[in-house]
């Protein structure tokens, strides 16, 4: 077909006219590029008219439409039909836009908003800025589906992209139901942890209970969550957490939660005591029980750093009836504050502890001051000097008791080393003193000094040994081993103190001194893996004796303490570490702790909010604790991915000594596109006898994982590398 002049004129010109519209607007407005099927320039109207595949640009924003008429005048633009806005990773739909080019604010009616993970849909949105939508009458939701499976529904959301999502009078509906009432609501769009955590359950002491945490976000430096629990055998709980955090004065923890236990009333004396029969006769039985912690740090400057710490109870039992893993990790949590300051070779810190808590033992510092100086090199020479130097008053206090034993201490522990080598043994003599003074003894007398001489020698040399030749182990070759042995002997003497342990007030460890005298041998061994993919320590060994001479006690010098730390690492998916102390005058353990972690090679896609990852199939972890004059236990921690969509993990505890499950653990984990559904069982043996079943469900978003259901408990099982 042959072009006519005209022809191929007009074509020019409306080419070169939409992608250089900004020439015909004002000098002060943004350049827009508009591409489309068909465009069409109204001179009087100063407006163009794009329809057919309407794309749009301007810096980072691109639309997306069927059809858009631009307004040069205002640099605005009314958008028409399957509207798609796209910057920074957010994705807004719509089916009418008004967009301003000149305030970059959005109008958008019938609208479908996509910022991963939040997903939201509502009558009407406006782009108030470049960082702020607003939707109104609408629901957000981490779940991607047209029908999502659960909805956060308001009157006014308002989201800030790559921030936070925030909005008041909020409803939790599952579908359309609705099951929970948020009154202000405020998400992080960079933290895991979903607002709401609803975990029902049943077990002997709560009855049926439901635990609800509803987490909130005032600003960056002030979030939080607030707990309302309903138990049916002890009332209702309200507590909350606040944590502040602050660039200029540090951060800060407080925890406060209170109950009005119904077992706890008077007229309920006998069930409890039937429940609890360790608790009769036992004051401070009241049934207004609580607990209020505090926590403080701050580092003003780089060489000051303060601590502090502040544990309130109403009774002993209170953290063990309703916060029982937090009471397992630590039953009498101290109360304390630590100001420490740090120089080049040096610290200086002063340590305040106060006894809050009457139903507890334990050693105030009213205060304490200490000097910690670190072993340093003196000028050019060989020989090195540390030091450490504590003052305070201390105080001892006894359980719901007046009687205190108190008084003045200075501590110092003074030790001259010198470090040389012979050939290729590597010497290390030592001596020095620990001195103490007390302003007073336990039988009342005054001014007691006290002093011990110590000296020492380690000596220790390293020895290699290659090995080229090549194998296979548990299907891994190995084509090179580097065998590392340090050899070490280690001498220590403490002389018999000037004054006793029974003369002198036992505050901590500093007071726990006596005559000493020993030998340690110490064998520490590591082999080296190598092949074409990685290098890596594949076994680490580190057997040692101790000899004790001339003993304390008739029994003379002998061997005394053996113990041994092993950690294997053969392949990626199998790792071992263990850990033994045998007595042997005793001729006994004294503490056995293994663990053995193994991990399948097969594995299984599992989805995630936006990914999908290959997962082993299963893992097995073994565990065995071994403590003399405690339980014995052994632990299984089992996880078997049965589909990609269902997931079971057990979790058992046995006692060796009473030949009983102390702990049984079952759980179910569902994938329901956007969450995980976690249905568990809980049995665990009580201590007047018989079992407690807790049955509890959870939900844990994908998109927001950090939320506890519970299950997990305190074994962690092997290291994964040395």
């Amino acid at each position: 077909m042959k072009i006519k002049p005209i022809q191929l004129f007009s074509l020019f010109f409306c080419t070169i006219f939409s992608f250089f519209l900004p020439v015909f607007s004002q000098t002060q407005q943004l350049p827009v590029t508009i591409n489309a099927d068909q465009i069409n320039y109204m001179q009087q109207k100063r407006q163009i008219v794009a329809e057919g595949n309407v794309t749009m640009e301007y810096k980072e924003v691109k639309i997306f439409c069927d059809k858009a008429i631009y307004d040069a005048e205002g640099n605005k633009a009314h958008i028409i039909g399957d509207v798609k806005i796209v910057r920074d990773g957010s994705t807004a739909y719509g089916q009418d836009v008004v967009y301003d080019f000149n305030t970059l604010e959005a109008d958008i009616k019938e609208v479908e908003i996509s910022q991963p993970p939040i997903y939201g849909r509502s009558n009407q949105i406006q782009k108030e800025s470049e960082n702020k939508y607003v939707l109104k009458d609408g629901y957000v939701s981490t779940c991607d589906l047209k029908e999502p499976h659960y909805k956060l529904v308001a009157k006014k959301i308002i989201i800030y992209p790559g921030k936070k999502v925030v909005a008041k009078n909020m409803v939790l509906k599952v579908g359309d139901f609705p099951i929970f009432y948020i009154p202000y609501f405020s998400q992080s769009l960079k933290d895991e942890s979903f607002p709401v955590e609803i975990i029902p359950g049943k077990n002997s002491h709560w009855g049926y209970y439901m635990l609800t945490r509803w987490r909130y976000s005032l600003d960056e430096g002030n979030k939080g969550k607030v707990s309302f629990d309903w138990y049916q055998d002890r009332g209702v709980g309200l507590g909350i957490n606040h944590k502040l955090e602050s660039q200029d004065y540090g951060e800060a923890l407080i925890k406060y939660y209170r109950i009005q236990d119904e077992l706890y009333k008077l007229e309920n004396r006998k069930e409890l005591f039937d429940q609890y029969p360790e608790r009769e006769g036992e004051g401070n039985l009241e049934d207004d029980r609580y607990k209020a912690q505090f926590s403080y740090n701050w580092q003003p400057s780089e060489r000051l750093s303060l601590t502090s710490e502040l544990h309130k109870f109403s009774d002993k039992y209170f953290m063990k009836d309703f916060f029982e893993r937090e009471y397992d990790i630590d039953p009498d949590p101290e109360s304390y504050l630590l100001a420490t300051y740090s120089f080049d070779n040096s610290t200086l810190s002063l340590f305040a502890q106060k006894r809050v808590n009457r139903f507890f033992d334990e050693t105030e510092y009213l205060p304490q001051l200490e000097y910690n100086f670190f072993r340093q090199k003196l000028g050019k020479s060989k020989f090195y000097f540390e030091s450490i130097d504590k003052l305070g008053n201390l105080r001892d206090t006894t359980v719901d008791s007046g009687e205190t034993d108190d008084a003045f201490r200075i501590y110092s522990e003074n030790i001259l080393s010198y470090q040389d080598r012979i050939a290729w043994l590597s010497i290390t003599p030592y001596a020095g003193a620990y001195t103490a003074y007390y302003s007073r003894n336990k039988f009342g007398r005054s001014d007691i000094f006290r002093v011990a001489p110590t000296m020492g020698v380690t000596l220790h040399t390293k020895l290699y040994k290659n090995l080229d030749k090549s194998f296979t182990f548990f299907g891994q070759k190995i084509d090179k081993m580097r065998h590392i042995i340090t050899p070490e002997i280690e001498y220590t003497y403490i002389h018999d103190p000037t004054v006793s342990n029974d003369n002198i007030f036992q505050f901590d460890e500093e007071d726990d001194l006596e005559r000493k005298e020993s030998i340690i041998f110490r064998l520490k061994n590591k082999l080296q893996a190598k092949n074409e993919k990685r290098i890596w320590d594949f076994l680490y060994f580190s057997p040692s004796v101790e000899y004790r001479i001339n003993s304390e006690g008739g029994i003379g010098s002998h061997f005394d303490n053996i113990k041994a730390d092993l950690e294997i690492y053969p392949i990626e998916n199998i790792s071992l570490n263990s850990e033994v102390k045998y007595d042997v005058t005793q001729n006994a353990f004294q503490k056995i702790n293994a663990d053995l972690t193994f991990h399948s090679r097969d594995t299984i896609p599992i989805a995630y909010e936006d990914e999908i990852k290959d997962e082993s199939r299963y893992s097995v972890s073994l565990g065995h604790r071994y403590y003399k004059g405690q339980d014995s236990q052994g632990t299984l921690n089992f996880t078997y991915n049965l589909t990609p969509k269902l997931q079971f993990r057990n979790y058992i505890r046995y006692e060796y000594t009473d030949g009983d499950l102390e702990r049984q653990q079952y759980a179910l984990r569902f994938d329901l596109h956007c969450w995980w559904m976690d249905i568990g069982l809980d049995f665990d043996r009580q201590d007047e006898g018989g079992k407690d079943m807790t049955f509890w469900l959870a939900f844990r978003l994908k998109a927001f994982p950090d939320i506890n259901t519970g299950f997990e408990q305190t074994f962690d099982g092997a290291k994964s590398s040395y």
